[in-house]
């Protein structure tokens, strides 16, 4: 089944990131009634803080990977990963969450994107 209309007028001129990110995938092909496996990623300035949201995550029931410093990218990344419908209320109720969390262990929540499910 297709993106509903309803959705699709949800997303449209809507400021909310997580919102963009749909409307985005949309525009892609994506069929927002299929599951798919969102990626949240984080950015920690040191290992130790890249752990401890690591961990946390990870008691929050997502896969967790970490990917240390690079000539590129001088911080350690945290991604995690949990197959979902992409619903726009359950991602911008994770974003508070993740943003909230991230706060709490010294890191930043950069956002999250997901490969097309059509």
């Amino acid at each position: 089944m297709p993106t509903s209309p309803e959705l699709l007028d949800r997303l449209v001129n809507n400021d909310d990131p997580d919102a963009k990110v749909l409307a985005q995938m949309v525009e892609l092909g994506a069929d927002l009634s299929l599951p798919h496996v969102p990626e949240f990623a984080f950015d920690a300035a040191e290992e130790a803080a890249a752990m401890s949201i690591a961990h946390a995550l990870a008691e929050l029931d997502f896969d967790v990977r970490i990917f240390g410093p690079e000539d590129d990218a001088p911080t350690w990344q945290v991604v995690a990963a949990r197959r979902m419908i992409p619903d726009l209320d359950a991602l911008m109720a994770l974003s508070a969450q993740f943003e909230a969390l991230a706060e709490t262990h010294g890191v930043v929540y950069d956002g999250w994107g997901a490969e097309i499910v059509d």
